[in-house]
């Protein structure tokens, strides 16, 4: 409970900031291992920050093609053909991204992010439709829920045999009432930033206070050095293979 009241309470910044740079980073590496460690310090901040599910259906995934690739490689029966290998090392090296996602949709405030662009200076242009973005995924994903919902008890589920039997009837029954609700929402979501002055100009006030903390300088040093390591240590490793071939 310290670790993840710690964790929800670094400043949205260096949130952000460790997202985009350890998924940079981990795209960016060569080594396998390095990849995996990185990608097992992300699941952990997903498990800290409660994103529990994710990190289940993840490792159960990774799993899976883990074996297929063992027992199709024990079998000799894919040399050319399907391994499980080629997706293994996809979601090794791409999964830090999709945890790192988890980790700031479980963590991230919004209402604190959008200030803490406003205390940048970042223009209106683009805080207001990344705040009306941020504001709208969670209802759209409790709106695909609702309307999943409706389509099995009206016997017409999302199931992946109807989508292949009846692919635009399907989709239809799930896109039509999906784009209605979007309107109502977007329009409510419109009355709800007037009646907060977005169109008030000058500086607007805040709840929140929006400062880096020494616990946040202590947190962007460690994770910034620690990135710069692993990078090092993968030029090294790429290195040294690199002149061990030649």
């Amino acid at each position: 409970m310290m670790l993840r009241a710690f964790f929800f309470g670094l400043d949205e910044r260096v949130k952000v900031w460790m997202a985009v740079s350890v998924s940079a980073a981990a795209i960016y590496c060569v080594d396998m291992y390095l990849q995996a460690a990185a990608l097992a310090v992300c699941l952990g901040l997903c498990l800290i920050c409660g994103a529990k599910r994710f990190v289940v259906g993840f490792v159960v995934v990774l799993l899976i093609m883990a074996a297929i690739a063992v027992i199709l490689s024990l079998a000799s029966v894919a040399e050319s053909g399907f391994t499980g290998l080629g997706v293994f090392y996809i979601l090794i090296k791409f999964g830090t991204m999709f945890a790192m996602m988890a980790f700031i949709q479980a963590s991230l405030n919004t209402s604190r992010f959008l200030r803490s662009l406003e205390a940048m200076r970042v223009p209106p242009q683009w805080v207001i439709p990344l705040g009306t973005c941020l504001r709208f995924m969670p209802s759209a994903v409790a709106e695909c829920r609702q309307i999943r919902y409706a389509m099995r008890i009206r016997g017409v589920a999302l199931t992946p045999g109807r989508l292949l039997r009846e692919p635009i009837v399907t989709l239809g029954y799930a896109m039509v009432p999906l784009l209605v609700r979007s309107l109502y929402i977007g329009e409510d979501l419109a009355r709800a930033a007037m009646a907060r002055g977005i169109e008030a100009s000058g500086a607007k006030s805040s709840l929140h206070e929006i400062r880096l903390r020494p616990s946040d300088v202590i947190v962007v040093t460690v994770w910034t050095a620690s990135l710069a390591a692993m990078l090092t240590a993968d030029h090294l490793v790429f290195a040294a293979f690199a002149g061990g071939t030649t």
